[in-house]
This record gives C-alpha cells, sequence and structure tokens, in this order.
C-alpha cells in the first residue's frame, strides 16, 4: 500500500487556499485561547487595587497619589506622542486650540487612570502601601499610648 502526499490530488491552488484557511483557523483559536486567558487572569485578580475600598484615610490618600501620578506620567507621554504628529500645514494650529488640546489629553489620562490605566498605580500601591500601613499603625499605637496618659491626668484633677 502506497501512501499518496497530500497535494496529489488537489491542485497547487487549492492547497495553497487550504493552508492558508488552516493557518487562519489556528491564528483565530490562538487569539481565542489567548482571550480565554486574560479573562480567567482578570476574575483572579479582580478590580485594580487603587480602585477599591480603602482601609484608612492614609490608605486613601495613597491610593488617590498613585492614581494621580499614573494620570500625570500617562498625560506627558500622551503629550509627547502628540508632539510627533506633524502640524496642519495649510492652515496650521492656533495657541488656543494646543491649550484645548492639552487640557482635553490631561482630562482624558485622569479617566483612563481611574478607570484602572496600565497598572502603574497598582504597582505603585503595592510598593509604598507597606511603608504607609507601618507609619498608620505606628501613629495608632503612639496615639494609643497616649490616651491612658491623658485620662489619668484628668481622673487625678
Amino acid at each position: 500500500m502506497t501512501i499518496q502526499p497530500l497535494s496529489a490530488g488537489l491542485g497547487t491552488g487549492a492547497m495553497s487556499s487550504s493552508i492558508s484557511s488552516i493557518a487562519e483557523h489556528a491564528k483565530g483559536q490562538n487569539f481565542q485561547q489567548m482571550l480565554e486567558r486574560a479573562e480567567r487572569l482578570e476574575e483572579k485578580t479582580g478590580k485594580h487595587i487603587v480602585n477599591a475600598q480603602s482601609l484608612s484615610a492614609q490608605d486613601k490618600q495613597l491610593k488617590e497619589a498613585c492614581k494621580g501620578f499614573e494620570s500625570m506620567f500617562l498625560s506627558l507621554m500622551y503629550k509627547e506622542m502628540r508632539n510627533t504628529v506633524p502640524k496642519d500645514p495649510l492652515f496650521g494650529e492656533s495657541n488656543a486650540m494646543s491649550i484645548f488640546k492639552d487640557f482635553q489629553d490631561t482630562e482624558m489620562m485622569k479617566n483612563v487612570a481611574e478607570s484602572g490605566g496600565i497598572g502603574l498605580a497598582d504597582m505603585l500601591y503595592k510598593q509604598l502601601s507597606p511603608q504607609v500601613l507601618a507609619q498608620d499603625k505606628a501613629a495608632r499605637a503612639k496615639l494609643a499610648a497616649q490616651q491612658p496618659a491623658t485620662a489619668k491626668k484628668t481622673n487625678t484633677l
């Protein structure tokens, strides 16, 4: 028994079209797998850390600072990307229009950072939160240590 090659019964055009359709199908499957993997990862990790409920006032301030930093970083990056686009040589751009675009870019990047951004705020929070929480804990312990001393003073009067 002799095994015929795959191309023996097909013309070259049919073979190339079947290979391209197989390649397209594989690309679609690969994309679908990547999408499902990303969805599972998002379900595991949940929401962005900086958008979660704050534990204390210090924690809330840290989260706001992290979001503000990411917003500022994205705004500067976006502004520099816009500078790479050539200006309209026919009409040019007025000073008012450039100011408007700057404000628009800043607000747009604030919204991007609020909705999760690129994850820079989350990484900053993970890096800085142990220090801030330790300072907050130390301040509470110091306050708790001072309160009994003041209570004893008021009782003796």
